[in-house]
């Protein structure tokens, strides 16, 4: 098209598709293209009040033998050595109680005061060593490489395995997108997705039916602006043409993409006006990325009433966590953000009412190895997971926290790669059954779990 033409319906049409798949987060298809089937309201026909997950996912993998440490004087040796210059000192750790010992005794690292409080007050448990995993494993098994994830410490396979919550799996199909295919049908029938992210398109929401629905932290709901560059009056007569013209087109891509951007429009109308009843918190965010993330899902939570939401999924993500060099510069840092957002989101949820109706969890591709590598850490496998809400089973350490001897038991190569005591399975497993999955229905989504042992059912109150 040349820049004098006026543009006609269809090449409008395609020039308006790139916008939308260019990543502008409009999230809009959202099931206009396929619909739910019937099995999702048998799913969630016995469904009532209100919950919710958010998903906070640490980018880059990350070190959390430092965010919880023995502080006993053997275990804290064995840790100290594995460590060598990382180790958090003994004497600086926040002391924490959990309800039931395993004979060490344990504290969190200094920079997380926030999250020692809400672990003493029982709202904050520890899911100790998760990891990617087929079946139970050995070191035995890893040396002789038998019965092991594909692609260990890659960031890109790791992130998509934890994401789907199946290792055996290279579907991009996330297992918080298809417990929402699931559910979805607890939501009022307004194509608005269970799933909200606060940043960006993501595996770990999108289902077969569900993809989901962006909002910036910064600018909140995604406008179309595909309309604000050359020739204005004559692209909005075009887009005005396509909406009520587009179903008539003979061209099925100038169909659907026609449905899908008046799907936009109604739901940037509809995410507008539901924000609009939002309860203006007294609760403070810090002025960080990761709070303002969380400060819009508490907004987003507020206005569920106005969105029809039953059930909904929020994922936020927080980078850094790759520390190859300068770990105890930024290991403090990050940790401190980490610990002040999710104290300042449970407090949001109090506030609102609705903290037993709210769990965040914590999710990274992988740990890293104990020992250093010039002031940092390599990537690694198992780590220790935060769960936060008031129906968490908190103030306890869940699963096996593991032996930090260099070359003992739990490493797998002599590193500090330290290998996982609970699945993905497992982890993935117990929240989705919170959120109102029924256990045949999670037996089907993780069909390796049948692998392991009950899951975690304790972490979390029914």
């Amino acid at each position: 098209m040349r820049a004098c033409d006026k543009p006609t319906r269809r090449e409008f049409m395609l020039d308006a598709l790139a916008i939308l798949g260019g990543g502008t987060g409009i999230g809009a298809t959202l099931a206009t293209l396929g619909g739910l089937g019937g099995s999702a309201n048998a799913h969630a026909a016995n469904l009532s009040g209100y919950r919710a997950l958010v998903c906070v996912y640490l980018s880059g993998g990350n070190d959390s033998f430092n965010l919880i440490l023995p502080t006993d004087t053997a275990g804290y040796a064995t840790y100290a050595t594995a460590r060598q210059t990382l180790a958090v000192a003994q004497t600086a750790a926040l002391p924490i109680t959990p309800l039931h010992s395993d004979g060490h005794t344990y504290g969190l690292h200094p920079s997380v005061p926030e999250l020692q409080t809400l672990f003493a007050a029982g709202h904050l448990a520890i899911q100790a060593n998760v990891g990617t995993l087929l079946a139970p494993t050995t070191r035995a098994m890893v040396r002789a490489g038998t019965g092991l994830p594909p692609q260990l410490y890659s960031h890109g396979d790791q992130s998509l395995q934890w994401m789907t919550g199946r290792p055996e799996s290279r579907l991009p199909l996330g297992w918080g997108g298809q417990v929402a295919d699931l559910l979805q049908a607890a939501n009022a029938s307004n194509g608005l997705s269970m799933n909200i992210s606060i940043s960006g398109n993501n595996v770990y929401q999108t289902g077969t039916s569900t993809l989901p629905y962006s909002v910036d932290a910064y600018g909140g709901v995604i406008a179309f602006n595909g309309l604000q560059s050359y020739q204005p009056n004559q692209q909005v007569s075009g887009f005005q043409d396509l909406l009520t013209q587009s179903s008539a087109d003979t061209n099925l891509i100038v169909q659907a993409g026609g449905a899908d951007m008046a799907q936009a429009q109604h739901l940037y109308g509809l995410m507008n006006s539901a924000i609009g009843t939002a309860a203006t918190l007294t609760t403070t965010f810090p002025n960080t990325d990761l709070g303002r993330q969380l400060q819009w899902v508490a907004k987003l939570i507020s206005a569920r009433s106005a969105l029809g939401a039953g059930r909904q999924i929020f994922f936020v993500q927080m980078g850094g966590f790759d520390t190859h060099n300068n770990q105890l510069q930024s290991q403090p840092q990050l940790f401190a953000a980490l610990s002040q957002a999710l104290s300042a989101f449970y407090n949001a949820t109090v506030e609102l009412g609705v903290a037993s109706n709210v769990t965040s969890f914590t999710m990274s591709e992988f740990g890293r190895t104990l020992t250093s590598n010039n002031g940092g850490t390599d990537h690694g496998w198992g780590s220790h997971h935060l769960v936060i809400g008031g129906a968490v089973n908190g103030g306890d350490i869940y699963g096996a926290m593991p032996d930090l001897t260099l070359g003992g038991t739990d490493d797998a190569d002599g590193n500090g790669r330290i290998i996982p005591t609970t699945s993905t399975y497992q982890y993935a497993g117990a929240l989705g059954t919170w959120l109102g999955a029924a256990s045949s229905d999670v037996a089907t989504l993780f069909p390796n779990l049948a692998h392991f042992t009950a899951g975690t059912p304790a972490l979390l109150t029914a």
